[in-house]
């Protein structure tokens, strides 16, 4: 390969604990791996040996583009962390995929990608401006939250900067860490305890350079031809901004769209602001809805809740989903005895109150008590706490903790892609899944659905290699469903396409 459209030709290495600098040419891996997901898992298995554990400093901390990374209007600019994941049990390579601006703030510094290695003897960020890429001191920002962390070298950097950092979950190696990125992009897999067993509270980018095309003429026409496809029927940016359409969004908030660099408009990513006007947090997908259940029973009534408890949850850094899986376990040891208020200092009979989540947020990103034991994940908890603990995990829980969605049991084809990937691939089952959830709302009879049987089949045969991938009476053609969207999917995850936009198997006119 030698152009260079499309990458920038370089990917960074920070070795924290020499404190060396280099730089390595992406053109040596881009030929075969594209970008994302795999070239980032080329250079894991080529340099992380098997018996390294995610948090020894030999382990790898990746962050990682694609080749449409800096582009506008083609939802390519969404980047990856990559390394062993503590959150898998057992550990084992993952990644993670997050949005926002951060991808493309590296992009334009020059860079492709950027490989943490080794430990630092004291709490550091990096800051990378162009050219100049440094080593600082984090001492005065470790303990703080993802948020305030950002907003301190925003404002010491330059309110340009891109930050993505770990909180105190991360800085104390609760296994379901998080990281938390410019727009709230959040990553999971626990890469927030990778970064805080390296003691990296952050990394600071920005970049001022632009990424070429091969052909500006025949990209022009394509981000044209995509938004045809996209924006043919409901306006979906207008249904977007109304309040009304977020189960989450109670009486009083505020809400604005907020759209990643480069993104195509069709994204469910919305910016809520509290009664108050205080505070200010996203709302996305199931993140957003995993203690409202809760919390209307608790309370008697919508409130806002459950959007402190997601904001409780971002700052200190650690993955909702996983605690999500967390609570159905606590209450399930609570019935049988075996857990209580007293023994573990939470208030468990207080499920969906604010004081019960506030109480189990901050005890198990501090490593607080009973803390402890939650802060190693579910099995490794229910392992210490023992009296047959372990057999009230439910049953469809996955290898990162996460309940496992899209129905595994119901759709074969889900089953199989859950039992051929290292954590919850859910950009995969978003390909069938959304899809069949529009057809479901269409047979079901839901006032404006569009997505019928005919146009369900259709999209089977054009995208997952036969109708008898939307044929539920039969177990034949599923297998090459499932190879057809992991292929497909591997791709989209080393150009690091957005979820929500890719693959266009339909407008949402029913076309």
């Amino acid at each position: 390969m030698t152009e260079r459209y499309g990458y920038t030709g370089k990917i960074l290495r920070v070795d924290l604990s020499s404190g060396n600098i280099t730089q390595i040419p992406t053109m040596a891996y881009a030929d075969r791996f594209l970008g994302g997901r795999g070239i980032a898992a080329k250079i894991y298995w080529d340099e992380v040996p098997a018996d390294v554990s995610a948090c020894d400093p030999e382990n790898l901390l990746i962050f990682t583009t694609g080749p449409l990374a800096g582009f506008s209007g083609l939802s390519g600019s969404r980047w990856q962390l990559c390394g062993k994941a503590p959150a898998m049990t057992p550990e084992e390579f993952a990644n993670c995929n997050l949005g926002g601006r951060w991808g493309g703030q590296l992009k334009f510094a020059g860079y492709d990608a950027v490989v943490i290695q080794g430990k630092s003897d004291r709490p550091v960020y990096v800051f990378i401006d162009d050219d100049v890429v440094e080593i600082r001191d984090a001492s005065a920002l470790w303990g703080k939250s993802t948020v305030e962390t950002r907003e301190i070298l925003k404002e010491e950097l330059g309110r340009t900067v891109a930050v993505v950092a770990c909180g105190p979950a991360g800085e104390n190696l609760v296994t379901y860490a998080i990281v938390l990125a410019d727009n709230d992009a959040s990553g999971s897999s626990g890469f927030g305890a990778v970064m805080g067993s390296k003691k990296l509270k952050a990394i600071a980018v920005r970049g001022r350079g632009k990424v070429t095309a091969a052909n500006p003429d025949k990209l022009r026409e394509l981000k044209q031809y995509i938004r045809q496809l996209m924006w043919k029927g409901p306006d979906w940016a207008e249904l977007m901004a109304k309040p009304e359409t977020h189960i989450e969004v109670v009486a009083g908030q505020r809400v604005k769209k907020d759209l990643c660099l480069g993104c195509a408009g069709f994204d469910g990513r919305i910016v809520v602001e509290s009664r108050d006007g205080k505070t200010r947090g996203k709302s996305l997908c199931g993140s957003s809805l995993f203690y409202i259940d809760r919390a209307l029973k608790y309370y008697g009534e919508q409130n806002e809740v459950t959007f402190y408890v997601n904001r409780l949850c971002d700052e200190y850094g650690v993955d909702a989903l996983a605690i999500e899986s967390m609570m159905k376990w606590l209450s399930r040891c609570r019935h049988t005895g075996i857990l209580t208020d007293e023994n573990t200092g939470i208030p468990l009979s207080k499920v969906g109150s604010w004081e019960y989540m506030e109480a189990l947020v901050t005890k198990m990103s501090l490593r607080d008590g009973f803390g402890d034991a939650l802060a190693q994940g579910i099995e490794r908890a229910a392992d210490m706490v023992g009296q047959g603990a372990k057999e009230l995990i439910a049953d469809y829980v996955s290898k990162a903790g996460h309940l496992l969605t899209y129905c595994p049991r119901t759709f074969p084809v889900h089953g199989l892609l859950y039992a051929m990937e290292p954590r919850q691939a859910i950009n995969q089952l978003h390909e069938m899944g959304l899809v069949l959830f529009q057809w479901l709302n269409w047979a079901s009879g839901l006032e404006g659905s569009y997505l019928s049987s005919n146009v369900f089949r259709k999209i089977a045969a054009r995208f997952w290699g036969s109708e008898l991938a939307a044929d539920f009476s039969t177990y034949d053609g599923k297998a090459l469903a499932a190879a057809r969207i992991q292929d497909r999917e591997y791709a989209k995850e080393s150009l690091i396409l957005c979820d929500f936009t890719w693959p266009v198997t339909h407008t949402l006119s029913g076309d």
